[in-house]
């Protein structure tokens, strides 16, 4: 079970690594942006997202970044909190403007069960003990 584990994280961590440089090479016109179906709405808020000029390229960093820290054990919680934020995104992206429950829903699953599986890790964010030194 642990190897399924580690595998099925290693093919998570891949896709986002994969996605993020495809998204840098298409934005530094290397590639052209790949065409993903969606809905209208969809492609309504994709495009917003692009005419901001900083998330896309924001996205790219993050997916690239968090997927290549979850290929490590000691660097995979890092990994889950900086995808989480995109992950959710992608879910009510998925589920509120294309009516597809099931891809936002896998992404969200998976890192969620990486969540837990690295949740001693992650717990430490909420309950970091505050000492004498740390008070102000």
């Amino acid at each position: 079970m642990k190897f399924a584990l580690k595998l099925v994280r290693y093919l998570f961590a891949a896709f986002y690594v994969l996605i993020g440089i495809q998204t840098a090479l298409a934005l530094l016109g290397i590639i052209p942006m790949p065409e993903f179906e969606m809905s209208r709405r969809n492609a309504a808020f994709q495009a917003a997202l692009g005419e901001t000029g900083f998330i896309v390229p924001l996205m790219a960093l993050c997916f690239s970044a968090g997927g290549v820290l979850m290929f490590f054990d000691r660097t995979t919680p890092l990994g889950i909190v900086l995808l989480a934020p995109f992950v959710v995104v992608i879910f009510f992206t998925h589920l509120m403007l294309d009516g597809s429950i099931i891809w936002g829903s896998a992404h969200l699953a998976l890192l969620a069960m990486f969540a837990w599986q690295f949740r001693p890790a992650i717990r430490s964010l909420w309950s970091y003990p505050v000492t004498r030194s740390h008070e102000r």
